[in-house]
């Protein structure tokens, strides 16, 4: 195995990984902040958290949709294309996040009943625009070699969360509070990241382009596969919050407790995945790409070992901290296991999610999730019927299982092309460097 990909692979996963703490951060936050308001307000919280965690995963295609771009007109050294794409993409997600505002105002009149979860979707539902930018923004600069960039705003972002989410809880603005500090928080990011991008040369135009290779509908089909899979993902992920909410309120917030925790344990998988995604998409050739697929693939195996074994360790006192009452935490501890058990095989799903990104192979990534995530509704219904929380756990690690070993040469039959076909023999670790462009 070639310790030098290992090594590139680490320290683009550790600063992956830091800036995707934000947002387990954020939600811890927001999680103990609503357990010391009390079980009620907790149980509201897994609602709205369901829901925005649900529309948040379909802004999250345009970060990686933009990155494998990006990168590949980093390596051709093609600048004037790289600009028009972030000019693209960050257009793209202003529309884009105002549709998904408008659709989370209209569940949450016409769905959800008045009260805290209702107050705290309204709340949330202003922010997507802003969200959506920002994410477009990460992923400029991840594609463009910038990573530590990204890590910095979305630290500083969750740093931001945390105050006002102290803030709210002394002043007693209750769910309301701790809807607004997201919004706030991504408001303070967007405008300090904007900078950045101005600095970095990846937002002015500096010359005409009249390629065909600036052309929306490259960006639009890249993002519009990607925002199916995460609608996947989300949908997912929401049918397990209303299983839970439907069992009862103490359910509910077990059931946010343990996700939560879980959440901020797939950081380190999840940075993984992203450092897979720009290894791939910055490869010079078949040969190197083959190369840092393998190696990342079988690095996910011992990650995911040791991802469950941190979260058996920390279980216990996690459980504690959060859940509101005796009986949320003995809730918690009966689905606490399975949620460690899922990284065991969800390590290299979550890698291969990566490879296929950087490849551009999103339609083969979105057979993968497809399969995966109807494993996991099933779980969610039989939770439904019957109020036992371990289904939808069940069917959690059972759906990774699938994607982890669905047959590996669908991946390697996909297309390697990106949106703007560019693919180069130049060195991806500088900047537009210069190089030949060649056809993958």
């Amino acid at each position: 195995m070639n310790t030098a990909i290992l090594r590139s692979a680490l320290r683009l996963a550790g600063l992956a990984g830091l800036a995707l703490l934000a947002e387990p951060l954020s939600g811890l936050a927001d999680t103990a902040a609503a357990g010391y308001l009390g079980v009620s307000e907790q149980s509201a919280l897994a609602l709205g958290a369901g829901v925005v965690t649900t529309t948040t995963w379909l802004l999250t295609p345009l970060m990686f949709a933009q990155t494998t771009q990006i990168a590949r007109f980093r390596v051709a050294g093609d600048r004037v294309g790289l600009q028009a794409a972030v000019r693209r993409s960050v257009a793209l997600a202003a529309v884009w996040g105002l549709v998904l505002a408008c659709g989370v105002t209209l569940f949450a009149l016409s769905t959800v009943a008045e009260g805290d979860a209702r107050a705290y979707l309204l709340v949330r539902a202003a922010g997507l625009p802003v969200s959506a930018v920002v994410l477009a923004g990460y992923g400029a600069l991840r594609g463009a070699g910038h990573v530590s960039d990204v890590t910095a705003l979305a630290l500083g972002g969750a740093v931001i969360h945390v105050g006002i989410v102290v803030a709210s809880v002394s002043m007693d603005l209750g769910i309301l509070g701790l809807g607004a500090a997201s919004g706030l928080a991504q408001l303070a990011v967007a405008t300090v990241g904007w900078r950045i991008l101005a600095r970095r040369g990846l937002w002015l135009r500096t010359a005409s382009s009249g390629s065909g290779r600036d052309r929306w509908q490259t960006s639009v089909a890249a993002a519009g596969l990607l925002a199916v899979r995460s609608g996947l993902l989300g949908g997912a992920t929401l049918a397990m919050t209303a299983a839970a909410v439907r069992s009862s309120a103490v359910d509910a917030a077990a059931h946010l407790v343990v996700y939560q925790v879980w959440l901020l344990v797939v950081l380190a998988v999840e940075g993984w995945k992203s450092a897979a995604q720009i290894l791939v998409s910055s490869s010079r050739s078949d040969a190197e790409r083959s190369e840092v697929e393998r190696a990342v693939l079988i690095g996910s195996i011992g990650l995911g070992s040791v991802s469950a074994a941190v979260v058996f360790a920390i279980g216990p006192l996690a459980m504690q901290m959060l859940a509101a009452s005796e009986e949320v935490e003995s809730a918690a501890r009966t689905i606490w296991w399975l949620s460690a058990l899922s990284f065991v095989v969800g390590a290299v799903a979550f890698t291969r999610d990566g490879v296929e990104f950087g490849r551009g192979a999103f339609g083969v990534n979105l057979i993968r999730i497809g399969l995966g995530t109807g494993i996991t509704v099933v779980g969610a219904g039989a939770t439904w019927l019957t109020g036992d929380l371990r289904w939808m756990w069940i069917g959690m690690p059972v759906g990774l299982l699938v994607r982890a070993v669905w047959p590996h040469r669908r991946l390697h039959a996909a297309s390697s092309r990106s949106p703007s076909r560019l693919h180069s023999g130049s060195d991806p670790r500088r900047p537009f460097a210069s190089g030949t462009s060649t056809s993958p």
